[in-house]
């Protein structure tokens, strides 16, 4: 059995990613912070495919609840082939009207939190010689005047995963980088696709699908975005 772990599983894409990968029969490790929220869709993946799901509190922006979380679920399934780095939150504003708090917390999630998961779980998925996605946003290259703190963390996130694919090329490193996605992180769900949103299945099944390539094939990102979308570099 594969395993593979997914942070911010509670909603949205993780939650679709999990939903995706328990289809396929992988042993399932999730972590958020809305605990009630993973339990009940740890139990209804369970029922419904047969599969070993463990669940657990996870704030990446809290090294010691990576660590706890990482050695929990080493300990249970004894290792790790698939993680998907997905815990993520949103920041708009001029830069110059930002405060300190508000910058630091956007780094803490959508940076530093991801350089702290694939730290945690890269020695087990390096054994394992598995893969890494990290779902990170089509402005990971280029620029939204508004929202100067959210991009930037886009475009740190973008280095970060390709430093880690140099560093470790016995690993496939994986940039997910999707458009609009109808979640909750344009407020509550629910939007049509004419309005330019994808929906978090069609995520979760372009994942499925690149996991299926063959060993030898690399996938190192992927940019898309609804058909609806304005395309915009």
């Amino acid at each position: 059995m594969k395993v593979a772990v997914i942070t911010g599983a509670s909603k949205g894409i993780g939650e679709a990613m999990a939903r995706a990968l328990a289809k396929e029969g992988y042993g399932l490790a999730l972590g958020a912070r809305s605990v009630d929220l993973l339990e009940r869709l740890g139990g209804e993946l369970k029922e419904r495919y047969g599969v070993d799901v463990l669940h657990a509190f996870l704030d990446v922006t809290k090294p010691e609840s990576v660590e706890e979380f990482a050695k929990e679920v080493l300990e249970h399934f004894g290792g790790v082939d698939v993680l998907v780095a997905n815990a993520g939150i949103g920041m708009g504003g001029r830069l110059d009207e930002l405060t300190e708090e508000e910058m630091e917390r956007v780094f803490q999630v959508n940076t530093l939190g991801v350089w702290r998961t694939v730290k945690a779980f890269l020695p087990s998925i390096r054994e394992r010689k598995g893969t890494v996605a990290v779902v990170t946003s089509d402005v990971s290259a280029r620029l939204i005047p508004g929202a100067g703190a959210y991009v930037a963390t886009k475009w740190a996130a973008r280095a970060l995963v390709r430093t880690f694919q140099m560093e470790n090329p016995e690993v496939r490193f994986m940039e997910l980088r999707p458009g609009a996605v109808d979640t909750h992180f344009y407020g509550k769900p629910g939007r049509r696709i004419e309005e330019g949103f994808m929906k978090p299945e069609d995520v979760a099944k372009l994942f499925v699908y690149l996991l299926k390539l063959p060993p030898h094939v690399r996938v190192e990102e992927v940019m898309f975005r609804s058909v609806y979308q304005k395309p915009e570099y």
